[in-house]
């Protein structure tokens, strides 16, 4: 069975710790595989569906986050009010956020490279305070409270910007300028269903959505509060010999005929 050789007892763990707190830890010195084997577990989920499986190098499903050392605000996460152009910055998290909407039941792994490389109490201080409401609904699903409020899915911005738009949801027309969206309903796109959650929610961390935040402990990086400690499973990652063995080791960076299922990986308790 393919799934045998992708859950060793070391994938066995990372699942446990990602049912508990959809906020993993991985330290260790610089070159021990830490955002590889990210990208690793997205791949051995990804669906074969035409979709997420398209870019040979990296899956739909995984988003690599270089944290810079200038990161002191969340503005680079969570996007920004353009007084200026009247619009609004939205990142490549935003549209990871809302492509996870899009496909509730597959895993979706954020790999925050040398995520403390700035504080990361400053730049994402928004995901450490809405991870701590998750809750689970009657209906059984596990939410958040919104890291984006609503009021910015409903603000009037310049005639030339669609916020819908630069989130990444597709039209029913592909063909329409800006101005043709602007002077019609919103039901020129496909999934109305998460617009409206968005105007009415917020966008919130759907719960498919892993952050796995990779560290190297040395003079140039920052230590950890105990407010990101505490919201975190962390693991240290351990290379006990650099022997033939481990050189020639093949990494499965590859899509898997048979992907591991989301159940495996998605909360169904808090």
């Amino acid at each position: 069975n393919e799934n045998k050789k992708v859950i060793t007892t070391d994938v066995f763990s990372y699942i446990s710790a990602i049912k508990t707190k959809p906020f993993i830890i991985l330290g260790g010195f610089s070159g021990t595989g830490k955002s590889q084997k990210v990208k690793e577990l997205a791949f051995a989920t990804c669906p074969n569906d035409g979709h997420l499986n398209i870019n040979e190098t990296s899956p739909g499903n995984f988003l690599l986050v270089s944290v810079k050392p200038n990161w002191h605000d969340s503005t680079d996460i969570i996007g920004f009010r353009s007084s200026i152009h009247n619009n609004y910055y939205v990142t490549d998290f935003m549209r990871f956020l809302i492509k996870a909407m899009h496909f509730p039941n597959v895993p979706f792994f954020v790999c925050l490279d040398e995520m403390n490389l700035a504080p990361v109490e400053e730049y994402f201080a928004d995901f450490l305070s809405v991870i701590e409401s998750r809750e689970k609904t009657q209906n059984g699903f596990v939410v958040t409270d919104a890291i984006i409020p609503a009021s910015v899915f409903n603000d009037n911005y310049a005639p030339d910007f669609n916020i819908f738009d630069s989130l990444g949801f597709e039209r029913y027309n592909n063909s329409m300028t800006n101005d043709d969206v602007h002077y019609t309903l919103l039901g020129n796109f496909i999934r109305i269903d998460l617009i409206n959650r968005l105007k009415t929610q917020g966008l919130t961390i759907p719960s498919n959505v892993i952050i796995i935040g990779t560290v190297n402990m040395d003079d140039t990086t920052n230590s950890f509060s105990r407010k990101v400690i505490d919201r975190a499973m962390t693991f240290e990652t351990v290379v006990g010999k650099f022997g033939d063995e481990y050189f020639n080791s093949d990494v499965a960076l590859n899509y898997v005929n048979n992907p591991l299922k989301g159940e495996l990986f998605l909360s169904d308790e808090v």
